[in-house]
């Protein structure tokens, strides 16, 4: 297979075929590392171990409400994101005076990790389903907010020039012309948003009331308290399998859609 040059493209089908190589190279070091005794089973579990975890959570009926638990905290809170995120982005990328406005507090708000509210979260909201969906929200809305913001910023200016010599207004600019030609960069930051909303699932459902509204971070933190490795391994690898199948349905609108 010839090598492509920088910057050059793979065919899909080199490209599958590396990526599936990559992972097989993954679990081959994985299986080396745990079966041959090289890592203590406390640290790196080996897939025998992992698969134990996710056949125990199986059996209990956990495994399936825990993903779709957690996939539909992330969903809500994604949508809250775009609902205030998109605007509030695209208000401060075509409007000076929004962004002067704005720009120092969001600035600010995005340097303050999630994890230092937490507990003002739970006095706040307590250990209800919103409590989570918050935790959620704040940990993504900054960035959404500065990632839309860039994208209007970097629509080409003649686009702008010419609808305004047309006799377009600031309302017509914005809607016919910065929001469609940003459009496919807004969507990458709704991919990228979801991937940091993913991150934060462990710790928003550590504040779980009861098994009941448990999700995949709960199951890491039950795997935690019975000191079994292979079930918090197996809960990661649902998060990080999940998070990739999300991200990918995303990028299948985003070609499908949005591709200019």
């Amino acid at each position: 297979m010839k090598l492509p040059s920088i910057h050059g493209k793979l065919s899909a089908r080199a490209d599958l075929a590396i990526g599936i190589a990559g992972l097989a190279a993954l679990v081959a070091v994985w299986c080396v590392l745990t079966y041959g005794g090289v890592v203590r089973p406390l640290f790196l579990p080996s897939p025998t171990q992992v698969w134990a975890g996710w056949t125990f959570y199986a059996h209990n009926g956990t495994l399936l409400p825990s993903i779709v638990s957690s996939t539909a905290r992330v969903l809500k809170a994604l949508v809250l994101v775009i609902v205030i995120g998109v605007p509030v982005g695209m208000a401060m990328g075509a409007f000076p005076v929004f962004d002067a406005l704005l720009r120092k507090p969001i600035n600010a708000a995005k340097a303050v990790p999630p994890t230092g509210v937490v507990g003002l979260i739970v006095l706040c909201l307590g250990l209800e389903e919103r409590a989570k969906i918050v935790f959620l929200f704040l940990g993504a809305i900054f960035y959404m907010i500065v990632l839309v913001k860039g994208a209007v910023q970097n629509v080409r200016e003649d686009y702008v020039k010419v609808a305004i010599d047309i006799g377009a207004t600031p309302g017509q600019t914005l809607w016919k012309v910065l929001l469609p030609a940003s459009l496919p960069n807004i969507w990458d930051a709704i991919a990228v948003c979801n991937g940091i909303m993913w991150t934060y699932i462990v710790l928003a459902e550590y504040m779980a009331k009861s098994e009941e509204s448990a999700g995949l971070g709960y199951m890491i933190y039950q795997g935690t308290r019975q000191n079994t490795a292979g079930s918090i391994y197996a809960a990661l690898i649902l998060i990080a399998v999940v998070c990739t199948l999300s991200d990918w349905v995303l990028q299948l609108i985003r070609r499908r859609f949005f591709n200019w």
